[in-house]
């Protein structure tokens, strides 16, 4: 801003103060011309002054967004609700604890520790509907607990309008204690019907 104040002095710097003496050429003090000079000069010095204040304004805007953020790392995504995850070819044979929200049976038995996932417009007995995983901290709950936590899972699955045309029944599974200390920790609930592979779609609501 120096630079600037020094341009804006020559501007009032009578332009007849030569060598040559040229009286047409100076500007009396009292004089329009040295009015309208000042008010030049007061008008750029006012300029300045709004411009300056504005590009101070901008970088303590700049530097409090810089601080912000330096203090705030990005969020780190977290996991949400266990969800269906693209399968390989169907059918499969799976392992219990590596069933899948929406995963379809062929020939479901609860009890056994691996199943037969198939796609779901092929014939199936059951379909999972819902999953929850207690804290691997969690103490034993105890079997009563347990069932009650499948039964309140089932209740909030979501059935389909093609979920009428079948007599469904819920079955939940979930740990024992023996299972429970090597590590089993879900309750999942499976929407079953009891007369063989006759369900043709899925009936969980998308």
């Amino acid at each position: 801003m120096k630079g600037a104040n020094s341009d804006m002095g020559q501007d009032n710097t009578p332009q007849g103060n030569n060598s040559t003496g040229d009286e047409e050429s100076s500007a009396d003090p009292g004089s329009p011309l040295r009015s309208a000079l000042d008010s030049i000069t007061k008008y750029r010095l006012i300029i300045g002054g709004i411009v300056l204040g504005v590009l101070i304004l901008i970088g303590v805007v700049i530097w409090i967004l810089v601080g912000v953020l330096a203090n705030h790392p990005a969020a780190v995504s977290t996991p949400g609700p266990a969800t269906s995850t693209s399968r390989g070819p169907l059918p499969a044979d799976v392992e219990a604890k590596d069933y899948q929200l929406g995963d379809c049976f062929a020939d479901f038995d609860s009890n056994a520790t691996t199943s037969k996932v198939v796609d779901c417009t092929t014939g199936h007995s059951a379909q999972l509907g819902a999953i929850f995983r207690y804290k691997a901290e969690d103490s034993f709950p105890g079997a009563n607990a347990l069932r009650d936590k499948g039964r309140e899972i089932c209740r909030d699955v979501m059935l389909n309008e093609a979920s009428t045309k079948y007599a469904l029944l819920q079955q939940n599974v979930y740990p024992s204690a023996t299972s429970w200390d090597n590590g089993d920790r879900r309750v999942d609930c499976f929407i079953v019907v009891n007369t063989g592979n006759t369900l043709k779609e899925s009936v969980l609501q998308k």
